[in-house]
């Protein structure tokens, strides 16, 4: 009798529970066929003492044998699936989560079930607060100046991004020693972020990235404490909005991945990797939208080894233009990174000949529906002679000087 008693009280409170949760189902889905090559990579012989940089090593430079051969590839760009709800508490309290994962239309690569935006948290009037593996509140304005929903090769991976190779976008749970450990374009695991509440057309973000990656110091290597601080304050009045972003990577020792100090020494005990961006759009009643973008990024070490660089400095900016009538669209974007400066412990010579680069791309997109768009464009990646800025994903190991172009043609579709 007991037991019945139990299971009609909670087939009665069932349909309340159900009444205060909402389920959704997402994704998009933009495979993206285009060819592309890599030509122009920088002929061996280059040194700091003859117009390269002393951050790339003279085996660096290869000529012919960098240049990577012309072929035909399909690409998924961010193509994701989802889940997401939320479960009403009260009035002004709601239990909010959502799992998301890459997929690949084209079949190329295998995706965990959380590979994406991924949290658990809380929302209310005061605003939003969530564990999670979320974009940084740095990335995402970069996010908003894109020509489609979601990442293709031919959208802007130069900001954020130092070159050297470093992934355009990556997903990380914090320092792994390697090529990510300099990007600042990031999803970031092991974090919590606080949303606030539009306020008068202002808002803002903030994210902390735990330091689960603490080390513990041996006779031979100090330890170590990698963290994240990312922060987002933005202003959205009718067509017009401004974003600025800050993010600062303790201990991820970047430098190391862009031929400076090495990680974590005895000489070399801390690190600070510091980004700056503002980023900005205006939409005309033409249909003419333009967005910017201007960054500086520092990565500095406490290397006391004489003659290493223990800091390099480079500033960037990014220009998109899109004009819409009716179904069709058109863009066009281009921008430009410096080749920066830097020092070395000691102050010797040091020259960051040649680090630059540019991106640019023009495009076309046609309106299938409100949730599907045919999409063409043509696109490159010019290194200067020392500089190995990749697009996303690379094709490949760019070799310093070699450029990257493409073309191609892709189908989105969200739902």
């Amino acid at each position: 009798m007991k037991t019945k008693t139990i299971l009609l009280l909670l087939s009665a409170s069932a349909p309340m529970w159900s009444q205060a949760s909402d389920v959704q189902i997402y994704g998009t889905f933009m495979p993206f066929l285009d060819h592309i090559k890599t030509s122009g990579a920088t002929a061996p012989g280059l040194s700091p003492a003859n117009g390269g940089a002393t951050q790339v090593a003279a085996s660096a430079y290869t000529g012919d044998l960098g240049n990577l051969p012309a072929r035909n590839r399909m690409t998924s760009g961010t193509s994701n699936l989802g889940f997401k709800g939320n479960f009403k508490v009260n009035d002004d309290l709601k239990i909010i989560w959502q799992i998301e994962s890459a997929v690949s239309p084209d079949g190329d690569a295998p995706n965990s079930l959380t590979s994406r935006n991924s949290c658990l948290g809380l929302e209310g009037s005061w605003g939003r607060v969530f564990y999670g593996n979320w974009d940084t509140p740095y990335k995402y304005p970069i996010l908003l100046v894109g020509a489609l929903r979601g990442l293709n090769p031919f959208d802007n991976v130069l900001t954020a991004n130092p070159g050297f190779n470093v992934p355009g976008t990556t997903t990380q749970n914090g320092r792994v020693n390697g090529k990510a450990d300099a990007a600042f374009n990031r999803r970031q695991g092991n974090s919590v972020q606080y949303w606030s509440p539009d306020l008068n057309g202002f808002s803002a973000r903030v994210a902390y990235s735990v330091n689960e990656g603490k080390t513990t110091a041996t006779t031979t290597v100090p330890s170590v404490s990698p963290d994240l601080y990312s922060a987002l304050l933005s202003y959205r009045k009718g067509a017009f909005s401004i974003s600025y972003g800050f993010e600062q990577h303790n201990d991820y020792f970047g430098l190391a991945q862009l031929g400076g100090s090495a990680g974590a020494t005895q000489t070399n005990t801390s690190s600070k990797d510091v980004g700056h961006e503002l980023v900005a759009s205006y939409s005309f009643p033409t249909g003419t939208k333009i967005s910017a973008i201007t960054e500086r990024l520092t990565y500095d070490t406490d290397d006391t080894a004489a003659g290493k660089v223990n800091r390099y400095e480079r500033d960037a900016w990014y220009l998109l233009v899109q004009q819409r009538w009716g179904a069709h669209q058109c863009f066009g974007s281009y921008g430009k990174a410096g080749a920066g400066t830097a020092k070395v412990v000691g102050g010797g010579p040091v020259t960051t000949n040649g680090l630059g680069g540019a991106q640019w791309s023009l495009g076309y997109t046609y309106g299938l529906s409100k949730t599907a768009d045919f999409y063409a464009s043509v696109y490159g990646m010019n290194n200067d002679r020392s500089a190995s800025y990749a697009l996303f994903p690379p094709v490949g190991t760019v070799a310093p000087g070699a450029s990257t172009t493409g073309f191609g043609l892709g189908i989105l579709y969200t739902f």
